[in-house]
């Protein structure tokens, strides 16, 4: 390079200089690889051949220079020579990794370093790493190639037999084919473009933003494999990166990626670049549309003419030179322009080193990832080597094995048969499935067939003095209950209650009130709780929709009974029970209550519960629970809400007694923790928001065990209930199976709380759309099996059908549930939200319920919800206690782990979120965020208003863009800026204006009112 002083950059390199520039990419850009030497290797000759190898490419002797925002490459002062280190004593392996971790610096260089490990007197281990702004994967050949034959050179005396290489007007000549083909490249990706949306993979929990320390997971492509591999690519004409890349695509829709997009690393060598060494790669995002009904010859056929991969088609490989920022405005710089990155080369046979044998490793694992997940594959005649580089703070090692197990059982069935149908190809193997078939889900017990009232009786038999009930200051034995009970089911009878009668309850809470819902069982029928608080109409709906042929009501809330045909019965203190028979027990498979729950279509539906799946929740409850006599449980949730059934029965059955929380307390947190003190109440069960209001109100038992279920438990509040109470215990369930399915101890509050494992004769299942088992780690479907299960919807045999199928792993009905969840590597299950939650914005798929875990995450938000508003997400938020007002910063907070369509337009402070009488947020009761002010106007401000700051940022646009006028609020993206525009614009808000801008701020807020506000913000903080 002594002739040319001075290079500019290509752009490639000028995209991965201006990537090192954002910073925080570690060794991302490291390409190193080695050759085992065994033999005599001459070291001397070895030195030489390097030193005339950097000679021939001068571009490793090169460092980068900066000059007004433009990268150039200029000779180092010192070009890079062999470094020989004497290994023995040390482990070589440690030794590698610490030349691995070594960081570049581009402006001081070596951008290549050449390492000899002496190992012995016959084995030596040269190690090359590499800066990618200096090297590529096809470059690795060619510097092997070259030293080879430079070696046999030195050693045999004589001369290299090797063409020039001239690396004269590279940059140039680049720049007049990507200016040719600019206008396709933006009709290309205006048709094709998606914005980058996070991806699904087996137990993802994040994205690394930029790069990240990775660990790897190698293997290898060999023996029928590859052979299948060639066949297959001989039957189809596709080569194996495309056959390879079709896989992914595949197996990435199989995780539920709807439009999976993978980064490819395509290479832009020409026919005068082969002999080169350098940067002649361009990544580029690859977006597969696919059906699972295709096979997977359609798809691949169907890919490689959508995307035109090869130069003999039109498409991609045509426009592969133009940097997708140049194409499309607004692309953020990375390391990777989506979460899943491809780099694939083919290499050719591996160069031989005069009178030593020399075993070459192509690529080298370095230590890092970018993106969610890198695939590294050097293909060769001999073998094909994979790399799955991940990030251990995202992904554990287990799960990015299960990536690799499932690649490769997906490409051992598709080329064994292309006509395999995608969304059939078997990706599980028989270790994994018998975890989610058997150990995860074997839950199998034996429990006696007794019915609810049968196992309070005998209760009152063992123990009949014991206390059953307490409310106010007045108690109620096990023998009082049990007889009470018996009496009152006798009028019941008389009433007309018998097997199969559906009895509405209209009543406050009171020891009364169970009796009569335990009442109801033991005369054979089933009862129907009605909330007080509902509105009338909904009452007069239920009571209609039902077909209950008896209401019980209580003399204060006759008058909000709706009329109907129904036999009232008055529920009084004057109601005295009646001697007689109460008749059979009732049945185990008879109706033992409905339960009416809000539906998706605006219209409630009603829940039939039989017996036998009560008592199975209630045995199961008490054995995971390890409930006891003496357990003194707070009854304070609706009798309209499914769960109040555990609280109220589950002591009932084992000995313990219930505290019924009168009405009135049962809103106010205070009251509700002074009744727990004054009881010495042991376990209490509540919604997360219920949970809120008891803590708020000073709740504070070490002795207590909690039971929080029914919305999502967040980090913070699970780290709160831990300090206040003794038991944490996480509960899932919907009232389609029976209150509670699973459950799982927390005992630290970490990077998530699991819903933990099924309960007692519970079989839950992950599944996709096909009801197939989805894979470990990888978000589904929830569906729940076995005793717990309900016996549909009451008069909906539509519903019914939808949503109670056949268990297609087992024997009975299996619900599904709607709620997204997945496995844990641990065998715990994750709670992730609603299906029919998830909302569409702009495009992007977006769970409501991961905003909201984030927000709940900082410390001066108490509860928050979020919701669509048109064509934003609004955040509605409590202040936490003593907080004044919604904190700064919260957009901030939302950033630094949300993608950038996932963090809400808008905040709103609530002094309380709406609940429904169940304890839930009320999102319909949300209120409409108030209206936006009017944006600024984009360029009516007359420049010669613009003063300090902006008009010299105004004159710097001006200058770089080549325009004569910017408005303050015009976007620097429309006016077709792009990455080496802002290093230009940089250089000169540095030097102009002495504010050393960030550059990522120049994507934050890419005009000039917010590019002058930040320099005055410098100013400031300086």
């Amino acid at each position: 390079m002594t002739d040319h002083p001075r290079i500019r950059a290509s752009l490639a390199q000028q995209g991965i200089w201006f990537n090192e520039r954002l910073g925080g990419l570690g060794t991302v850009y490291s390409m190193p690889f080695s050759v085992r030497f065994t033999g005599p290797l001459d070291v001397a000759a070895l030195d030489a051949a390097c030193a005339a190898l950097v000679r021939r490419h001068p571009l490793l002797a090169a460092v980068v220079a900066e000059d007004r925002g433009e990268p150039y490459l200029v000779e180092a002062g010192r070009p890079p020579r062999l470094a020989v280190v004497e290994a023995a004593g040390r482990e070589p392996d440690d030794l590698v990794r610490a030349e691995l971790l070594r960081p570049f610096d581009l402006r001081t260089g070596p951008l290549v370093r050449l390492t000899l490990l002496v190992e012995g007197p016959e084995r030596a281990l040269f190690l090359v790493v590499a800066h990618h702004l200096v090297f590529d994967g096809e470059s690795t050949s060619v510097f092997l190639d070259d030293l080879a034959e430079l070696y046999r050179a030195e050693v045999t005396g004589r001369a290299a037999d090797l063409p020039e290489v001239p690396y004269d007007g590279l940059a140039e000549r680049e720049d007049a084919r990507v200016t040719a083909t600019l206008a396709q490249a933006r009709d290309y990706w205006a048709a094709r473009h998606r914005e980058r949306t996070e991806a699904v993979l087996p137990g993802l929990t994040g994205e690394t933003a930029t790069a990240a320390s990775g660990e790897s997971v190698e293997f290898t492509l060999t023996g029928e494999l590859s052979s299948a591999l060639d066949r297959l690519g001989r039957d189809t004409g596709a080569s194996r990166f495309e056959i390879l890349l079709a896989t992914l695509h595949a197996l990435l829709h199989r995780y539920g990626n709807a439009e999976p997009t993978v980064a490819v690393d395509l290479g832009t060598r020409t026919a005068d670049t082969r002999q080169h060494i350098g940067a002649f790669v361009n990544e580029l995002p690859v977006t597969a549309r696919l059906d699972g009904s295709w096979s997977f010859r359609r798809f691949l056929q169907d890919q490689r003419f959508a995307h035109g991969l090869r130069s003999d088609l039109p498409g991609l490989f045509r426009v592969r030179e133009v940097p997708l920022s140049r194409a499309v405005r607004d692309v953020r710089p990375g390391v990777a322009l989506a979460p899943v990155s491809l780099g694939y080369r083919r290499r050719g046979a591996a160069p031989s080193f005069e009178g030593v044998r020399a075993d070459v490793t192509w690529a080298l694992f370095n230590h890092t990832v970018r993106g969610a997940l890198r695939v590294h594959v050097v293909d060769g005649p001999d073998k094909c080597g994979v790399i799955l580089q991940y990030d251990p703070a995202t992904m554990r090692r287990e799960s990015a094995q299960r990536v690799a197990a499932h690649w490769l059982r997906l490409l051992t069935e598709v080329t064994a048969d292309p006509d395999t149908r995608l969304s059939e190809a078997e990706l599980l193997g028989a270790d994994e499935t018998e975890l989610l078939l058997g150990t995860w889900i074997d839950t199998s017990v034996a429990y006696p067939s007794a019915t609810l009232p049968e196992l309070v009786v005998r209760q009152a038999r063992h123990a009949p003095e014991a206390v059953a009930v307490r409310h106010g200051p007045g108690a109620t034995t096990y023998a009082e209950l049990a007889a009470e009970v018996e009496g009152l089911a006798v009028r019941l009878r008389e009433a007309g209650v018998g097997p199969g009668t559906l009895v509405a309850v209209l009543a406050e809470r009171s020891p009364r009130t169970l009796a009569v819902l335990l009442a109801v069982l033991r005369a054979g029928g089933a009862y129907l709780p009605l909330d007080p608080e509902h509105p009338a109409d909904r009452l007069a709906f239920i009571l209609d929709d039902s077909g209950a042929k008896v209401v019980v009501v209580s003399e204060a809330l006759r008058e909000r009974l709706p009329c109907g045909s129904a036999t009232t019965v008055l529920l009084s203190d004057t109601l005295e029970p009646a001697a007689g028979d109460a008749g059979p027990w009732p049945e185990p498979d008879s109706l033992a209550y409905v339960m009416y729950t809000s539906g998706s279509t605006g219209r409630p539906k009603g829940v039939e519960i039989p017996h036998r799946a009560l008592a199975n929740l209630l045995w199961a409850m008490r054995d995971r629970l390890g409930s006891r006599s003496g357990d003194v449980w707070l009854a304070a949730t609706s009798l309209a809400f499914d769960i109040s059934a555990l609280e109220l029965y589950l002591p009932l059955i084992t000995g313990g007694s219930v505290v019924l929380a009168p009405d009135a307390l049962t809103r106010d947190g205070r009251a509700l923790a002074a009744l727990a003190d004054t009881y010495g109440v042991t376990h209490v069960q509540a919604t997360p928001s219920g949970w809120r209001m008891l803590l708020d109100g000073g709740f504070d038992r070490p002795a207590v065990t909690a039971l929080a279920g029914g919305e999502r438990l967040t980090v913070p509040l699970a780290a709160e209930l831990l300090a206040r109470t003794g038991r944490l215990i996480n509960v899932y369930g919907p009232t389609e199976t029976t209150i509670w399915s699973t459950s799982a101890e927390v005992t630290q509050a970490g990077a998530g709380v699991p819903i933990g494992t099924p309960l007692a004769n519970t079989r839950v299942y992950v599944l996709d759309d096909r009801l197939r088992l989805r894979p470990v780690g990888v978000p589904g479907e929830l569906c729940v099996a076995g005793d717990g299960v309900a016996d549909g919807y009451r008069g909906r045999p539509e519903l019914t059908a939808e949503r109670f199928v056949a268990d297609p792993f087992g024997k009975g009905l299996m619900y599904r549930t709607g709620d997204l969840a997945r496995w844990r590597e641990d065998g715990m299950l994750e709670f992730l939200g609603r299906l029919d939650d998830q909302v569409k914005l702009r495009g992007h798929r977006i769970e409501p319920g991961e905003i909201e875990a984030r927000l709940a995450e900082h410390p001066s938000i108490a509860h928050v919800a979020v919701a669509v508003r048109g064509d934003r997400l609004v955040a509605y938020a409590v202040p936490a206690t003593g907080t004044p007002g919604l904190p700064a910063g919260l957009r901030e907070h939302c950033a630094r782990t949300l993608p950038p369509y996932m963090v809400p337009a808008e905040f709103v402070e609530l002094d309380a979120l709406p609940l429904t009488p169940n304890g839930k947020v009320d999102r319909g009761a949300l209120p409409e965020p108030p209206a936006r002010d009017a944006p600024p106007p984009e360029t009516d401000a007359p420049v010669a208003q613009l003063t300090g700051a902006a008009a010299v940022v105004h004159e710097i646009w001006c200058d770089v863009l080549g325009v004569d006028r910017v408005g303050p609020h015009d976007d620097l993206f429309d006016l077709g800026g792009h990455s080496l525009t802002i290093t230009q614009i940089a250089a000169r808000v540095r030097s102009r204006l002495g504010a050393d801008l960030p550059l990522h701020l120049y994507y934050d807020d890419p005009t000039i009112a917010g590019i002058a506000a930040a320099v005055e913000r410098s100013r400031g903080e300086g």
